[in-house]
């Protein structure tokens, strides 16, 4: 065959192109001119390729259960039985004409969360473990034979060490009602031990319970539009708020001040009108700062401060207790209290404090003094008094703006015009979020923040207020989901604070002693053993009991938990079995015995809602669940099918009652009422006052917004306004649910006294790490926590792998470039990642967004450089407010006090 040239190709085609269109083959009059191509087109019929892939069969409503606070209702598209397209539902009812609406509604990591559905994530059947414990190795199991050896364990375990061996652990009911139900009701019928999550993950403000006796009640994201100031401190809403991030810009947008406080520059600090750039843990010395200009300038609000704080309460300078009733009369109440009345210049008892039995906060003829100090008749003689103001003010004294500049790092006139206009520009509020709240000292921080808008008369008004978004924990219809989550009532459940459990179980040794009054095992040991925090399994402090069956569903224990390297190595092998209910192979599933498949999101009917909405709206099964996947809901009665099986009885001597398994399953469904998922939704709206009357259905046409509130929220919701907390005090003049009755800032309990925290105060970071770097793990836009963190298109958004920030400073005193290999290390371990030199962090700040799964790493992971530490003040019970509650009350699980040091990887 001849061998052509290029030259004779080139000359041949010419000629072949040439003759074709010689005889008018290609030319373009062969098309009919078309006059008006909107109208009559001939040429549409390649069209219908681009059409058919987008059409369907139908569209089903659901959303996604990942404490995002979103709550977000989607469309789901499926043909052919397979879901192959989300979109964001715009049909939430408008509040009213004025306010923007919630529609659409959505971010980019619920747009594919068809991957984890159909992708290689996917968990598919039953596994049971084969090799090492997180070595990955694992055989497939039956159904039948994964519940009978889950339900062979629990049983045994009952047997020899008692049912508070077995712990039950979730997260977040509001983002999943039903399925967080599910496991719960299941402990409760069994006798184990639940869990919490809200404190362990530090997202409980426990300055909130302190001074307000609340959880949290944070108003709805529309509100935030009725704001004239508002100050986004440690919020970083564009990035982790995308859903509602529109409503602080249209606020801005209709002319309220944006005032940004964060150490690094952000994304919400592109979109404020001023940056506050403050040193990472100084933020309760600005605030206290601010609060010193708003009082001694005289810009705080004296009749609020009279009415709904404790402000004007006497204190005994003697002992630095409340002037109590039982102080001045015999037999008198220790929880009523007294002012200073000037209209008649005397002592006397305040209404609707914790033992009054007059629940009002008007105060009638008493016109009660701000300062003073006098002398009043008690049964100990003559003791000298003063008011809670007037030690504020003292306090404050020491925190001039001009002293706190060295510290915050903010200069004197900036703090202060700060404190003046917020005082000044009425309604103000501060957004809070983890950036100030995932400290040692976050009760610190909040308290100081509530102080300012107490100061200034904001809380219970439109626009105004603190308010904290971390963590989606509000369950609207509380009483529908309790009855479903506790059929025996919460009273005869067992409960346990998170944060106390892996610190004792994980064998942590505190490094917090050096900053406290006393070794911290003396102020847990006094706790447990005043009752004031419970500690499963009873008896963990004097004989060494330890927990031996955790069940984790609904959460990623294992990779958020703080102190990783302590409970993986040694609180984990303490347990004779961990199950994991999942959808996908997370660092959970990864460290358990049992793998159960879940449903995905998209697979079953539940609830879900959240703070920032005052809507309610359903998941419903799109498809059915694939592979051998079930419901959490028939995953929980295929369990207690199975420990039925076991006819297993035994006696709870806490509760003095027969648990008896041969009619669990009966008990768990009501007898076959609630066996079904729709059944068991159902069953929660009908029992809350916020959805009675609702139905499912209803809710799956169009979201419902709440047109009632029960008495667990401080608020009534009204047509056409957005939700916003404390309305009820300032309207209804209803008494809050503390000692005090009020906004209380004063505390005298012993412990506080010992801390020197009685008022609030700023307290520097527990820098017990000498380490130069400041380790911060915010949340990102690229996942939900580790949620997505997996996902491929989320990868492509950013580098693809963990990386860690630093600011160009630290990087070149390191000698390291951008992209280096990089290990960041302290004494509790190592993790290696990449560089990212980013000059919008500070110097003395290292950053990961957290979340990444512990197989992304070559070494270690990115909560292996935390710690443990549990502040004493948060143990406190027997004091009004400040009482154990699950997710309520009890030690955080902080990290941001956590330093460290960055090297080049070499390996």
């Amino acid at each position: 065959m001849a061998k052509w040239s290029r030259r004779d190709f080139l000359k041949t085609a010419g000629a072949t192109l040439a003759a074709v269109a010689a005889k008018d083959v290609l030319a373009l009059d062969l098309l009919a001119p078309v006059a008006d191509p909107l109208g009559a087109y001939p040429y549409r019929g390649w069209e219908t390729l681009y059409r058919d892939q987008y059409s369907y069969d139908y569209v089903a409503r659901s959303t996604h259960s990942v404490n995002c606070t979103g709550s977000c209702t989607w469309k789901i598209y499926v043909k052919d039985g397979i879901a192959f397209k989300e979109e964001q539902y715009a049909d939430y009812p408008p509040i009213n004409a004025t306010l923007p609406t919630y529609n659409p509604r959505g971010c980019q990591k619920g747009a594919n969360y068809l991957e984890y559905v159909y992708g290689p994530q996917r968990l598919k059947y039953p596994l049971i473990r084969t090799g090492a414990r997180g070595e990955g190795k694992w055989r497939r199991a039956s159904w039948d034979e994964a519940l009978s050896y889950i339900a062979s364990r629990i049983t045994a375990n009952i047997q020899t060490y008692g049912p508070d061996t077995i712990t039950f652990y979730s997260a977040i009911p509001a983002k999943h009602f039903v399925t967080f139900a599910g496991g719960a009701r299941l402990a409760n019928l069994i006798g184990g031990v639940m869990c919490s999550f809200y404190d362990w993950y530090c997202d409980l403000p426990p300055g909130e319970p302190i001074t307000w006796g609340e959880q949290t009640d944070s108003c709805e994201a529309a509100d935030w539009v009725n704001s004239k100031y508002l100050i986004l401190w440690g919020a970083n809403l564009l990035e982790t708020r995308i859903p509602d991030a529109h409503f602080m810009t249209e606020a801005r947008a209709r002319g309220t001040k944006i005032v940004a406080i964060f150490p690094e520059y952000n994304p919400v600090s592109t979109h404020s009108d001023l940056f506050v750039p403050v040193k990472p843990g100084t933020d309760a010395a600005l605030g206290m700062a601010m609060a010193n200009v708003i009082v001694n300038e005289g810009r705080y609000d004296a009749a609020y401060c009279k009415q709904f704080t404790d402000f004007p309460f006497l204190v005994r300078t003697d002992n630095n207790k409340f002037l109590r009733e039982a102080d001045v009369v015999s037999g008198g109440s220790t929880d009523k209290f007294y002012v200073w009345n000037t209209a008649t210049n005397k002592a006397v008892l305040v209404p609707g404090t914790w033992g009054d039995s007059n629940k009002t906060l008007n105060l009638g003829s008493i016109d009660p003094a701000l300062e003073g100090t006098w002398n009043v008749t008690t049964r100990a003689g003559s003791k000298q008094v003063t008011t809670v103001f007037a030690m504020l003010k003292a306090k404050l004294a020491s925190y001039s703006p001009s002293a706190m500049a060295g510290v915050t790092g903010i200069d004197a006139g900036l703090i202060a015009q700060i404190a003046r206009e917020f005082a000044g520009t009425k309604p103000g509020r501060i957004i809070e979020g983890a950036g100030t709240n995932h400290y040692f000292h976050n009760d610190l921080n909040n308290r100081v923040q509530i102080l300012l808008v107490a100061l200034t008369g904001n809380v219970g008004k439109p626009g105004g207020g603190f308010d904290h978004y971390v963590g989606q924990e509000k369950i609207w219809p509380e009483h529908g989901f309790i009855n479903l989550a506790y059929p025996l009532t919460t009273a005869k459940q067992r409960f346990q604070n998170m944060t106390l459990w892996t610190y004792v179980h994980a064998d942590t040794v505190s490094d917090v002693d050096s900053v406290l009054p006393r070794p911290l095992s003396q102020y847990i040991t006094e706790s447990v053993n005043n009752g004031w925090m419970p500690l499963y399994p009873e008896g963990t402090l004097t004989t060494g009991k330890t927990p031996k069956v955790l069940i984790i569903w609904g959460a990623n224990y294992v990779n958020q938990s703080k102190g990783y390297e302590k409970v993986v190595n040694t609180l984990l092998p303490k347990l004779d079995l961990i199950v994991d209910v999942n959808f996908r192979m997370d660092t959970s599933a990864f460290h358990a015995d049992v793998v159960l498949p879940a449903a995905s999101f998209y697979e079953k009917w539940d609830l879900n809602s959240t703070d920032l909405h005052s809507y309610i709206h359903p998941f419903t099964p799109a498809i059915p669940p694939l592979h051998e996947s079930k419901t959490d809901w028939q995953i929980w009665i295929a369990l207690a099918q199975a420990l039925q099986d076991t006819r297993y009885s035994y006696y709870d001597a806490k509760f003095g009652m027969q648990r008896d398994f041969s009619r669990l399953v009966a008990d768990f469904t009501i007898n076959n009422a609630i066996r079904d998922d729709k059944a068991a939704c159902q069953y929660l709206l009908d029992h809350a006052e916020e959805t009675a009357g609702v139905t499912m259905d209803q809710i799956n046409t169009q979201p419902h917004r709440f047109t009632q509130t029960s008495e667990v929220w401080t608020s009534d919701i009204k047509p056409g306004v957005a939700y916003y907390g404390f309305q009820r005090m300032t309207e209804h003049k209803r008494p809050l649910n503390t000692l005090t009755g009020r906004q209380q800032f004063y505390v005298d309990h012993d412990w506080f006294l010992e801390m020197g925290e009685q008022l609030p105060v700023y307290k520097p970071p527990v820098d017990v790490d000498a380490y130069p770097l400041r380790w911060n793990t915010p949340h990102g836009r690229w996942s939900i926590h580790s949620t997505w963190r997996d996902a491929k298109f989320q990868l492509r958004l950013q580098r693809g792998r963990p990386i860690v920030y630093l600011s160009p400073g630290e990087a070149a005193r390191r000698g390291l470039v951008d992209n280096d290999k990089v290990e960041v290390y302290n004494k509790n371990g190592s993790f290696v990642a990449h560089l990212n030199i980013s000059p919008r962090l500070p110097d003395g700040m290292a950053q990961m967004y957290h979340g990444w799964e512990r197989y992304f790493f070559q070494q270690g992971g990115w909560q292996t450089p935390t710690t443990i530490r549990i502040k004493p003040t948060q143990l406190v019970g027997g004091y009004g407010q400040l009482k154990f509650k699950l997710n309520y009350w009890g030690p955080t699980g902080n990290q941001k006090d956590t330093r460290v040091e960055i090297r080049k990887f070499i390996g």
